[in-house]
């Protein structure tokens, strides 16, 4: 491999290097990784290895390590078996790429949420990073187990070291209020003195709220970047929420 030297590329001819070519393939857009060009616009099939300082990064390839954040491979049958798929992004119908269904998962990067029906729609799962090789896996403790996936997107403000979500008494964000920035398996066992959490705002990162004590039951995701981070009433926890029976929260993994 010979010696390559950013000096002789500017930002500006990087970039119009890869809309030209498409060529800034994301597997090489990592922090060491540069493709092996010339000037006059040349394109050696080999890479070299060199540091890149952030201050020469386009906005190309800043974008395309952002689409590395998130990362999901789904299979067609239980223990990663049969047809699989990778995505970087959201997925509102399994079944237009050609799945029945998704039985097993793997997140790789980020955190998702998945649903039972197409168009997110249905029952809500948490995906954070990890396998899940039968339906046991995402449905955990809860009450309301469904063998299959048809629909999933990635949660992108989820934040684990900034979270604030604030419980309110009564619907519309009104009534007595508990604000919370941890973990707590048992809502009332820190002082809330209702099983029912009639409404809640997230005033930031993402949370993952549950039916009943221990993580169990119904689970619905709650984003600050979705409705503002407001949810006036139950039935906006889920389009199968029925009931504001919640005793359970915790942050969401990012």
């Amino acid at each position: 491999m010979r010696p390559f030297s950013l000096a002789l590329l500017s930002a500006q001819s990087l970039c119009e290097f890869g809309t030209k070519h498409g060529a800034l393939d994301y597997k090489y857009i990592e922090v060491g990784l540069v493709p092996d060009i010339d000037i006059t616009g040349s394109v050696p099939p080999r890479y070299v290895r060199q540091e890149v300082a952030a201050a020469t990064m386009t906005t190309q390839q800043m974008q395309m390590e952002q689409m590395g954040q998130f990362r999901i491979t789904v299979w067609e049958e239980e223990n990663f078996q049969g047809k699989r798929c990778e995505f970087m992004q959201e997925c509102r119908n399994i079944m237009e790429r050609g799945f029945r269904k998704i039985r097993s998962i793997k997140v790789e990067n980020g955190s998702f949420v998945g649903f039972e029906y197409p168009e997110f729609q249905g029952q809500q799962f948490i995906l954070e990073k990890g396998d899940y090789p039968r339906y046991e896996a995402w449905s955990g403790n809860s009450g309301y187990r469904t063998e299959h996936l048809l629909s999933f997107r990635p949660i992108k403000c989820a934040n684990h070291s900034d979270s604030k979500v604030t419980l309110y008494e009564c619907d519309d964000l009104q009534g007595r209020k508990f604000e919370i920035c941890d973990d707590y398996p048992s809502l009332q066992a820190m002082g809330w003195c209702s099983k029912d959490v009639p409404s809640i705002k997230v005033n930031s990162g993402a949370w993952v709220a549950y039916q009943f004590p221990g993580y169990r039951g119904y689970q619905y995701i709650l984003e600050r970047d979705r409705r503002e981070g407001e949810y006036r009433n139950y039935n906006e926890y889920s389009t199968q929420a029925h009931t504001p029976q919640i005793q359970s929260i915790r942050r969401i993994q990012q």
